[in-house]
């Protein structure tokens, strides 16, 4: 069970029309759109008594958006402002332990754009280093666990007689041909198979050689700025959780936990080979489910599964893990379910004709997951007798 549950759906998401009753309705114009509200970025609370979001609204005199957060019970209620009407504030998200509410702004006096707010009394924001902003916490909130890669390195380089060149003209790393007078060339260096993207035009190949930063597993204890890394791996630890009794994390990572460097490079290498449908098209199993205590030690893989797992969530008695699996690209995602022990991971909801897409492990014991059904998105809920039904009616979107 996660104890930062994900925003799970969002009614009204554009606030309606303030018309005069007397006028004879008629359809949206241009001006409307400017006393138009968009809410978004809805989080939920740990306690799931509070939903934060961020609402946005035209100032069409100074021609922009305008972003802030506000809060609202879950039980029904006025929304609150929680951010100055004077600067930007957007993307909030609940603290593992739920005691603040953290969101992004880019405002004077701190350092970086993350600040911090009290769940209970309100106050100025600021920026608490003692207080852990990201990942996941046990039921009991006293830590939180997250995945993050070592810095890069920052060594100053020397002087790059190449540095004012055009980006595509520099020479690459390790570049057999360099052109003699800098200032003359203007061509272009392309030594990578990905040269060019659909949104950023040209790529310029690497100037440094190429490194590997695998994402590794972090702590932090409420109330301590020290962050500890518990993992030191060539590997990369994708979307860990720790359990709700504190004991373990679970996590994806390569199947046989190679190192990234294999990983990618083997990929690259078959991207440059012709099509072959057998090779191409076949199933294969690039990541696996494995715990870890949180103590540190060896990662146990729970199960072997042929496919990609994702949106890991625990049972409210850390026995059980489920995830939404998705065989191959081309195949349904499934919400599916493993013991922590050990065992075959199994389907949930049979051979249902929609997708899942975020999931949640309730306190109840019920699994709750959204599905986009008919244009609209649909919050259900399902149990371990292999049984979905609706949680929530009516046509709605879930924002993010």
């Amino acid at each position: 069970m996660k104890t930062t549950l994900h925003s799970l759906f969002l009614a009204g998401a554009i606030a309606p029309l303030a018309l005069d009753a007397q006028a004879t309705p008629r359809p949206m114009q241009l001006r409307d759109w400017y006393r138009v509200t968009q809410v978004s970025q809805p989080a939920v609370s740990p306690d799931g008594k509070r939903i934060a979001m961020t609402v946005t609204t035209v100032r069409e005199r100074e021609n922009k958006r305008h972003s802030e957060i506000w809060v609202v019970p879950t039980a029904g209620g006025e929304p609150v402002r929680w951010t100055s009407p004077s600067t930007e504030s957007s993307n909030p998200r609940w603290t593992p332990d739920g005691r603040h509410l953290v969101f992004t702004s880019a405002r004077g006096g701190g350092q970086g754009n993350t600040w911090v707010l009290r769940a209970e009394g309100g106050g100025e924001a600021t920026q608490l280093p003692t207080i852990p902003t990201q990942g996941t916490a046990p039921a009991n909130g006293a830590f939180a666990v997250w995945a993050e890669a070592m810095p890069a390195d920052s060594t100053p380089r020397g002087d790059d007689p190449y540095a004012r060149m055009g980006a595509m003209s520099r020479p690459p790393f390790d570049a057999i041909t360099r052109p003699v007078d800098p200032a003359r060339y203007d061509g272009r260096h392309i030594v990578d198979m990905v040269y060019k993207s659909n949104d950023r035009g040209f790529v310029p190949g690497r100037r440094t050689a190429r490194t590997w930063r695998p994402t590794q597993l972090w702590t932090q204890r409420v109330g301590d700025t020290a962050k500890v890394q518990l993992t030191r791996t060539a590997y990369s630890h994708r979307s860990p959780v720790v359990s709700p009794d504190g004991r373990f994390i679970a996590f994806v990572a390569d199947a046989q936990l190679r190192p990234d460097s294999v990983v990618e490079l083997e990929r690259d290498s078959l991207a440059t080979l012709p099509y072959d449908k057998v090779r191409d098209e076949a199933v294969r199993n690039d990541v696996d489910l494995y715990v870890v205590p949180v103590a540190g030690g060896m990662p146990r893989k729970v199960a072997t599964w042929t496919g990609t797992e994702s949106e890991l969530t625990w049972s409210p008695d850390s026995r059980r893990i489920a995830f939404i699996g998705r065989v191959s690209r081309t195949t349904s995602a499934r919400v599916m379910l493993v013991d922590v022990a050990g065992g075959t991971p199994r389907n949930l909801i049979g051979d249902w004709r929609y997708e899942p897409a975020s999931l949640d492990w309730l306190a109840t014991g019920a699994l709750q997951f959204t599905a986009e059904v008919g244009g609209r998105t649909a919050v259900l809920r399902a149990d371990v007798a292999h049984r979905a039904r609706r949680a929530v009616r009516g046509r709605r979107r879930r924002r993010r």
